[in-house]
């Protein structure tokens, strides 16, 4: 095996997952789960101690904003100040990954990424009328809690080619016309012009 092998078979994601021993840390009753203690260990470090903690007004807004992007009514905040059940924060945790609106939010960092757009976004800024179909299928699945194995062979596959269904399923594929596209170089310009030609092979290799 030649030596650079070797140095990339020791690269560190390449590694079986190993259990940490847990960091010796001050102030151990403020954490709640062995991953605080790696935080604490990180705080002591540089002679930082951990924030107050919140109250439960700030703490529904905060999972609000962060969970699903939208604040909390006035009577949720109440209903949560109030509530003194052991688990009132997991519960609320729970009922905010449950409302539709968590893979709304959520969905947006992977449409992001994948350039979504509902108009083509490059010369003559056409709109996508059949668009919406990926954003939605992408929505679903952070709301079903997909696999992710799953949602990517459906959203670069298609969905129709992957699991032979068709309806929702058959719209899922996105993902290669979900980016800016060259309107003028694909359809005004001929192939034999080579701005055209140029559009279609950069299409082709982005596949």
């Amino acid at each position: 095996m030649p030596a650079t092998w070797r140095i990339r078979a020791d690269w560190w994601s390449f590694q079986p997952a190993a259990r940490p021993q847990l960091p010796q840390a001050k102030n151990t009753k403020w954490a709640k789960n062995p991953i605080d203690l790696f935080v604490l260990a990180k705080l002591d470090q540089q002679k930082l101690s951990p924030s107050p903690e919140a109250d439960r007004r700030t703490l529904i807004r905060r999972l609000s904003f962060d969970l699903t992007g939208l604040p909390s009514s006035p009577e949720e905040v109440d209903r949560f100040v109030a509530d003194r059940h052991a688990k009132a924060y997991e519960n609320l945790v729970d009922r905010l990954l449950d409302s539709p609106h968590y893979g709304e939010r959520w969905a947006r960092h992977w449409l992001d990424t994948v350039h979504y757009a509902d108009t083509h976004g490059y010369d003559k800024d056409k709109p996508r009328p059949f668009a919406w179909p990926y954003r939605d299928y992408v929505i679903r699945a952070f709301n079903q809690d997909k696999p992710y194995s799953r949602f990517v062979r459906g959203t670069i596959g298609r969905g129709r080619v992957v699991s032979g269904r068709t309806g929702r399923d058959r719209r899922v594929g996105g993902f290669i016309a979900a980016g800016p596209w060259d309107f003028v170089g694909h359809v005004e310009l001929p192939i034999e012009k080579t701005d055209g030609l140029i559009a279609r092979y950069t299409i082709v290799t982005t596949w």
